[in-house]
């Protein structure tokens, strides 16, 4: 079995989630794995920022705690979600979110350069 121990961690807040980033894991013993976090120690005060729903990168808010610059955030009927720079023209439906990287449950297209197949009756 191996163990993965975590010993250090820093917390990194995500819009309005509080997340635990790694910063040092121990493996130990060959075999199966286990993740396991005994004494961990929460490095002081949790960095603001923000992570793309389409491509997934996490950058760091602007002292202010808005968005990183260039960052978007797109609103949509069930929700938002924000879009780094590389990302915020990608197509977005106006109803669930979605986009090419992250299609609906099933599959979806577009009948609209706004709108998905999955959410043409939802509207």
């Amino acid at each position: 079995m191996i163990t993965l121990e975590l010993t250090k961690v820093h917390e990194f807040k995500v819009g309005e989630v509080v997340h635990l980033k790694i910063l040092h894991i121990d493996m130990t013993s060959p075999g199966r794995w286990r993740l396991t976090a005994k004494n961990v120690t929460p490095l002081s005060g949790a960095e603001i920022g923000y992570a793309c729903a389409i491509c997934g990168i996490v950058e760091e808010a602007q002292p202010d705690g808005s968005l990183p610059e260039g960052w978007v955030k797109k609103e949509y009927k069930e929700g938002s979600h924000f879009a780094c720079p590389e990302c915020r023209d990608e197509a977005v439906c106006r109803v669930c979110g979605c986009t090419n990287e992250h299609a609906c449950e099933g599959g979806c297209s577009w009948v609209e350069p706004d709108l998905c197949s999955a959410c043409v009756n939802k509207q």
